[in-house]
């Protein structure tokens, strides 16, 4: 009876497995507002470790605000997680670069990502079958590296980021003056 049971389970997850397409990142997409340039353009690995931390918080968001459907994103942001886990420690850098160019605290930042995130979550039907395909697309064996994982919705045009085109260096942040 049990091995029946298990070839039929191994069955019924097969087909599932089948029947879905293959993971994709077409859930992701660029907000069309841009907001113009605030401070310094930043680095391609600058912009690339805001959309990283975009991409972290938007992906805790979904386990929260989507966990009344079934299934859940709580184990799959668990797996996410784990697996990006050196991607996001080696993002800190960066990440405070690119702050440091706005003049913006990293705490600030994140906080007001993940406040965009819910606002943007709250008009938008389909954020839950977004976070679904994003999950499946972060969790999926052809991603191993967090830069491969976009963000939902990329709002860091709306933040007034943006990337330094040719031509165009990226400024250091201004030195903060001595204290007397």
């Amino acid at each position: 009876m049990a091995a029946a049971t298990l070839v039929i389970a191994a069955a019924c997850d097969q087909q599932a497995r089948t029947t879905l397409p293959p993971p994709s990142n077409a859930y992701a997409k660029t907000s069309t507002n841009p907001a113009p340039a605030k401070g310094t353009c930043l680095t391609d690995d600058e912009i690339q470790a805001v959309r990283n931390e975009i991409a972290w918080q938007q992906f805790y968001n979904a386990a929260i605000q989507c966990e009344k459907n079934t299934p859940s994103f709580r184990p799959d942001y668990g797996a996410f997680r784990n697996k990006f886990r050196t991607d996001n420690e080696v993002n800190s850098a960066p990440l405070q670069r690119a702050i440091t160019k706005h003049r913006m605290n990293v705490n600030a930042f994140k906080t007001e990502v993940a406040n965009r995130d819910g606002a943007s979550a709250g008009g938008n039907p389909k954020y839950c079958a977004n976070a679904y395909d994003g999950f499946r697309w972060a969790l999926s064996q052809q991603v191993n590296s967090l830069s491969q994982v976009p963000p939902m919705l990329d709002f860091s045009g709306d933040m007034g980021l943006r990337v330094c085109t040719a031509g165009t260096p990226a400024a250091k942040p201004a030195a903060k003056p001595a204290r007397k």
